[in-house]
Parts: structure tokens; sequence; C-alpha cells
């Protein structure tokens, strides 16, 4: 067995706390550092709770593709401060192409499966911001108002680190900044995000059938895209407790299911 590319698990437990500035992660009485070597300190205790749940479920190894939670609020910490303004209008340029507004001409069912996962969320920015945007046909990309993306801006130039981040990974996860500005602000839930992005997928699907291979690829992508939900619920309250229990359900059956089904190896 060739050895792993991952750094082994060297805590027992990780459980969240409170700490200075704010809470964070306890691995054995030790707190996490980001790659650029601060420590790894979250807002709440929701965040914080979910963050350690990335933790504990790691086998042997730790894979940081299996925490895209840990994954965000690295990026928060890090580079969400330096980096605000290109995050923003890195946003801002998904919506001059965005995905919902290039639709199929036919066949008619999957124009309109597009119409029904799509304007729901395009009359909400719309409503919401004043974003709106030009859906078409086309397959040739089309200009769209510029006072519909300098709203857009404005509508998220106030967002905090943990916010803009979690916008700017969902931004590209979908290729869409109305679905990711939709899951940020709690219009829909991590879930329908990813129905939001695989119509056309699942559309054909249905008809022909799935590719395995494909859908475990895409099922990586829903998993960040859940995580990003849990993110913005954890901050907002509300919602948070039961946003974070189907997150963190999820992370452990899928440590589960990559050991056969028992639980995360510790070491003695």
């Amino acid at each position: 067995m060739s050895a792993s590319p991952h750094p082994r698990r060297f805590y027992q437990s990780a459980v969240p706390i409170e700490t200075d500035g704010g809470f964070g992660v306890s691995l054995d009485g030790r707190v996490p550092r980001t790659p650029a070597k601060a420590s790894l300190i979250v807002p709440n205790q929701a965040l914080a709770t979910l963050v350690a749940a990335e933790w504990e479920a790691q086998g042997d190894h730790i894979v940081p593709a299996s925490m895209p939670l840990t994954r965000l609020v690295n990026v928060a910490i890090d580079r969400a401060i330096e980096t605000r303004d290109a995050m923003i209008e890195e946003v801002v340029k998904y919506a001059g192409t965005d995905l919902v507004c290039y639709r199929a001409p036919s066949p008619q069912s999957l124009v309109v499966a597009q119409a029904s996962a799509w304007d729901p969320l395009m009359a909400w920015a719309a409503d919401r911001h004043g974003v709106i945007l030009t859906p078409t046909f086309d397959a040739m990309a089309i200009p769209q108002p510029g006072a519909s993306l300098s709203a857009l801006r404005s509508a998220i130039e106030h967002y905090d680190q943990w916010h803009l981040t979690a916008l700017a990974f969902a931004n590209g996860l979908t290729g869409s900044a109305i679905i990711a500005l939709a899951l940020v602000e709690r219009f829909i839930d991590g879930e329908a995000a990813f129905k939001a992005i695989r119509v056309e997928e699942n559309w054909q699907a249905a008809r022909w059938g799935a590719d395995p291979d494909e859908e475990h690829v895409a099922n990586a992508r829903r998993l960040d895209l859940l995580a990003v939900g849990a993110l913005v619920a954890s901050l907002s309250g509300g919602a948070a407790h039961a946003r974070g229990k189907v997150y963190k359900k999820q992370i452990i059956e899928k440590k589960k299911k990559h050991r056969g089904g028992g639980a995360p190896n510790k070491r003695p």
C-alpha cells in the first residue's frame, strides 16, 4: 500500500472552545493554525462546533479536501481582508456571464426545467438588490446592464470577511453570482444551490442514466455548497442549529462510507 500524501492525525479529539478573541478548536489542547500561521479563531461557538466536527471526522490522516469549512475559515482569516476588493470584483465579473442567464432553446422540457430553477432566483435578486440580468438563448456572451452590475457591487461591499469569503467560494463553485448571492443571503440552502447548478445534468440523467464517475465529482461540489450554507447559517443564528446538524451528519456519513461504515480511527 502506498503511503498517504496527507499528514497523520496527531490528536485524540477535536472540540470547540472559547478563547481570546472568539471561539476556536482544541486538538488535545492545541489550537490549529491557518496556512499563514494565524490562530484559527471564529466569531461564534456555532461555527467553531462545525469546524471542530470536520477535524473530529478525520481518520488516520488529515485530508484538507474533506474539510471545506476549515478551508473557508482559513481563507477568511488569511486573505479576505487584504484581497477584499479583488474578491468583490470577481463576483461582479461572474455576474456578467452568469449561469442563470444562458438558457437552452430546446427541448421544451429542459427550457421549463431551467426556468423553474433559475427564474425565482433572478426575480429575488432583482427585487432585493435591483440586480436585473438579461437571459438569453444564445450561446454567445451578451452584455449585462451596467446598473445591475453596480447594484450587485453595492449589495456585497458591506459584507464582512466571513460572508465575503463564503460568497466568493460559492461563486466559483456555481459559476453564478446570483446563485451564490441567494445562498449566502439564505434565500436558498446548499442543497437548492447544488440543484440549481445541476439542472441540465439532472435532466440528462433522467433520460439516459447517471454517470457514476461524474456524480462522484459532483457530490464533492455538493458538500462544498453545504459547507457554505452551514457557515452562513452559523453566523446568522435562527436555523443555524438545524443547518449545522445537517452538515455534521453529512461529513460524518461521508467519513463512515470512506472507511466502510466504521468510526474514524484515532491514534492510541
